[in-house]
């Protein structure tokens, strides 16, 4: 009979396997000669002679010599034959019932099957294979995917309970995959059932890829396969090296690494490492032991090599490492360092050492009796400083626990000056600024971004955090006081260092790493020659996508450093072009993380945590007064007749805000920055530069610069003589003469002030007009221009033709 009955049949609960197995015909042979020969029995199918018994053993059908029918389910203690040749019961055992004994009569429950959970779960992968060959009959996919899953989280419990990887499942995997091979998805005509085929077809490929050795062993010998009931995690280990005959695993690693040598202990964790189905908390546990048993420094530092590396491995898989980790990471590093500053004479790591075969020997000493150990101190420090990015960038920058995880960038900051330091100190001094590009690098990407009073505290700090490991910077010593020049100081020979020794992708990014920093605390001018002497802009389009981002913020607080400097013309030039891009967000890089497309260390690299972010609402309300101060006095010389050059103008600018303004049907107060701009505008195309004013004023992105008190004086003083020449190309039409005194009491601006503006922007649109002697009076000679009524007029007459041509079109063909 085959087990696709008895697999599919629910017994009653707390049963095991063995006990509901179907009894072969030699099995109730044995039962039926072992029973009473005189007695029948009342069931017909438990009284055949003993010949026929002996028939069922050649008889291949099975309804002889065998139970059918509804008696065929019985449990085996039930259909076995008593002692009076009746049924067999297992509460009526009696003496002659073969292999019972008094002890047996005075058991009521008789004997259970103890199994173990190995066991246990064995049986239950088992019958997930008998229900998949079931479900195979009738193309059951939904079941087959139902029980590929369960699978799936019973290999869990396996690796959980430290038994590697079943041959059964590896069985599963390979029935599955074979049965999605051998199936067509066109002949599945029911949508759910189609579904269910392609979920299991990409979860069986999946599966097969990661245990693809395992699979591909199978395959070339099943039957040797399926001997062995588990995959051991660590097969490869020696079997007596902790007095184990069966291989050692994590587990027995982690509580016998006292009973064996440090170094093999080591060297087992070392060869464990990046293994599939390998508890990387067992081999946490074990080296951070293996710390505890360390008798010199060679082996507290060759411990620490492996951990430290070790506990990024285990949050790879993970957005960023968990602050607990990266503290505990950050502790190993700093640990490492006081034993290397302790003995920094005998032992120095460093990634020039040469390898030795075996991590037991120590390297030989040089001509100064050091032992270089290979490795690389600051790749730590710099993996560190990278998932402390990361981890900003994925909590929310407006809760608590951002400013919380903000507060370590300072012992990073502290970290990255003390291996520069170290690398000063055991590097060899014609390959130190090569070498040392990495760490001055990681120092600029910190700071440069900061105003003069940040750096300042952050290199205080920093140089009070190294001053107990007696090292000293051939670069940038340590100053008495630490101050406004040594931070420009600081900042201008690391972009230089590393302009000279480094390639073009990393020079560019010093050099805009320091125009950057001049551009927000020196001056816009200086700032400016800086990036025309680089010519970074000449190819930067098919750079990295985090060097485009970072020119892009250079050209931005460009700009913001020509307004602070009230060069409004300058500020206009410079952001004109990038505002005009319909994603600011993107290239700045301060979209969020999970709006980023790309995949892999791209993501981060394209996005910015959230503290480095240009203020995009004081980006749009700079360029928007600039475009207010340029643009309304021209847009007004234009509508009066005066022959201006038109300069471009973006879809931030404000004569396109003005459009949409006039062609709204209601206009409300102003509620945004935009509207504040907007109602500025309107007012200074009357002349009435007061309300203009305080609109601008009332614009709170303005807190957010640093001078912003010297910014708002210099604005007001540019709204006054841009407000002055817009009244004069309005009304230059209506009068024939202006008092200078009456235009400085309605501007107040000296009288000096106006004949200067007047006299140049007469100059420089050949305007008809000119002071008299005196230059008290601006006296407006008479040309061509048409008046205001004259202008009305003609539009007017233009747009009752185009009525006309629309009312009557067949004039027109005539």
């Amino acid at each position: 009979m085959s087990r696709f009955f008895a697999s599919n049949y629910e017994y009653e609960s707390g049963t095991s396997s063995e006990e509901e197995d179907l009894l072969s015909s030699s099995s109730e042979e044995e039962l039926l000669l072992g029973s009473s020969s005189g007695e029948e029995s009342d069931d017909s199918f438990f009284n055949e002679s003993e010949e026929a018994a002996q028939e069922s053993d050649y008889e291949t059908d099975d309804s002889e010599g065998k139970p059918y029918g509804p008696d065929w389910f019985k449990k085996s203690e039930f259909r076995k034959a008593g002692p009076s040749g009746g049924a067999g019961n297992k509460f009526l055992k009696g003496s002659n019932y073969p292999g019972s004994s008094d002890e047996d009569l005075s058991d009521d429950e008789g004997r259970k099957v103890v199994k173990s959970a190995k066991e246990k779960l064995l049986d239950e992968m088992q019958a997930v294979y008998d229900n998949i060959e079931t479900a195979e009959m009738s193309e059951d996919w939904v079941s087959i995917l139902n029980e590929f899953d369960t699978i799936t989280r019973l290999l869990v419990r396996a690796h959980q309970q430290n038994m590697g990887t079943p041959s059964l499942f590896i069985k599963v995997v390979a029935q599955v995959e074979d049965l999605v091979s051998s199936s067509d998805l066109n002949e599945i005509k029911n949508k759910a059932v189609a579904r269910a085929f392609n979920t299991i077809k990409q979860r069986a490929r999946k599966v097969a890829r990661e245990n693809e050795d395992l699979l591909n062993k199978f395959r070339e010998d099943p039957e040797a396969f399926e001997k062995e009931t588990t995959v051991d995690l660590e097969s490869s280990l020696d079997t007596g090296m902790f007095g184990a005959p069966k291989p050692a695993t994590l587990a027995s690693i982690a509580s016998a690494t006292s009973e064996v040598s440090f170094f093999t202990t080591l060297r087992i964790v070392m060869d464990s490492r990046g293994k599939k189905n390998v508890n990387q908390q067992d081999l946490l546990r074990t080296l951070e032991e293996l710390l505890v048993m360390a008798k010199n420094p060679f082996e507290s530092i060759m411990a620490y090599l492996t951990l430290i590396p070790l506990r990024f491995d285990v949050s790879s898989t993970l957005s960023y490492q968990p602050i607990e980790q990266w503290k505990a990471s950050y502790n190993d590093i700093i640990s490492l360092m006081n034993i290397l500053d302790e003995n920094r004479t005998t032992y120095q790591v460093s990634e020039l050492a040469i390898p030795t075969d075996s991590i037991e020997d120590e390297p030989t000493a040089d001509s100064n009796g050091v032992k270089k150990i290979l490795g690389s101190l600051f790749s730590f420090v710099e993996r560190l400083d990278e998932e402390f990015k990361k981890s900003l960038l994925n909590i929310d920058p407006h809760s608590s626990d951002y400013l919380f995880r903000l507060k370590d960038e300072q012992s990073i900051y502290n970290l990255i000056l003390r291996s520069q330091l170290y690398l000063e100190a055991t590097l060899p001094q014609d390959e130190q600024e090569k070498l040392l590009a990495r760490p001055f690098i990681k120092r600029l990407d910190h700071i440069y971004y900061k105003s003069e009073k940040l750096i300042t505290k952050m290199e205080s700090s920093a140089w009070k955090s190294v001053s107990a490991s007696h090292y000293s910077s051939n670069f940038i010593a340590q100053p008495e006081t630490i101050d406004n020049e040594y931070i420009t100081k600081l900042v201008t020979t690391l972009s230089q260092v590393l302009s000279k020794n480094t390639d073009g992708a990393l020079r560019k990014r010093a050099a805009l790493y320091n125009i950057y920093y001049h551009a927000l605390n020196i001056d816009f001018y200086q700032a400016k020659d800086m990036l025309l002497s680089t010519n970074v802009q000449a190819n930067i389009n098919t750079s990295d996508p985090s060097l485009q981002i970072l020119f892009n913020r250079v050209v931005v607080q460009l700009g913001l450093s020509a307004f602070k400097a009230c060069l409004i013309e300058e500020c206009h030039q410079v952001l004109n072009e990038l505002l005009s891009a319909s994603h600011l967000r993107e290239i700045l890089g301060q979209q969020t993380l999970q709006r980023v497309t790309s995949t892999g260390d791209d993501r981060e690299k394209q996005c910015l945590p959230y503290h480095q972010h240009i203020n995009l609402d004081l980006i749009d309300v700079v360029f928007m007064t600039c475009s207010l101060l340029i643009e309304i006095p021209q847009m007004t010389a234009f509508y009066s007749g005066i022959k201006v050059k038109r300069i471009p103008y973006s879809q931030k600018s404000i004569r396109r805000a003005l459009e949409y303004y006039d062609k709204a049907s209601f206009q409300g107060p102003p509620e945004t920055s935009r509207d504040y701009i907007l109602f500025a505008a309107k007012a200074m195309q009357k002349g009435d530069w007061q309300k203009s004013v305080a609109y601008l004023k009332d614009i709170k992105a303005w807190n957010l610069l640093p001078n912003v008190d010297t910014v708002l004086e210099n604005l007001t003083e540019r709204v006054q003589v841009e407000s002055l020449k817009t009244y004069f190309f309005t009304y230059k039409r209506f009068y024939s003469s202006f008092s200078v005194k009456k235009l400085a009491d309605l501007f107040n601006l000296p009288e000096d002030k106006i004949i200067m503006v007047l006299d140049t922007t007469i100059s420089n649109l050949d305007i008809n007009a000119k002071f008299n002697e005196d230059k008290t009076i601006l006296v407006i000679e008479k040309g061509d221009e048409i008046t205001k009524l004259e202008e009305v007029a003609l539009k007017l007459n233009k747009e009752v033709k185009i009525v006309k041509e629309r009312l009557n079109p067949s004039n027109n063909h005539r």
